[in-house]
């Protein structure tokens, strides 16, 4: 590393000696397992192009890329559609 960067990072570590580590689900180091399958169609989806965090089950849901394309052109709110999904989820539970 060239002596600049080395005195970066030793100035930064020193900075931020007293902050603990998130333990948020939003970390951005926590790695959670992605589903298999669609969230909407149940189809097994090879390569998601949309994830979103569900914190009971502990893993990332994920939407196929023609469902992310059929909410994205009527406008609505990819984020919109994955709360709206964990709250059927969590009703289906409950049963």
């Amino acid at each position: 590393m060239p002596k600049a960067t080395v005195e970066f990072f030793s100035d930064y570590q020193e900075g931020n000696e007293d902050l603990t580590p998130a333990e948020t689900l939003t970390d951005t180091e926590r790695e959670f397992p992605l589903e298999s399958k669609c969230c909407i169609t149940g189809e097994v989806v090879k390569h998601s192009y949309c994830r979103y965090i569900d914190p009971e089950e502990e893993t990332m849901m994920v939407m196929s890329r023609d469902a992310m394309l059929q909410y994205s052109r009527k406008g609505s709110s990819l984020s919109d559609t994955f709360a709206t999904i964990l709250e059927m989820r969590r009703k289906h539970e409950k049963k």
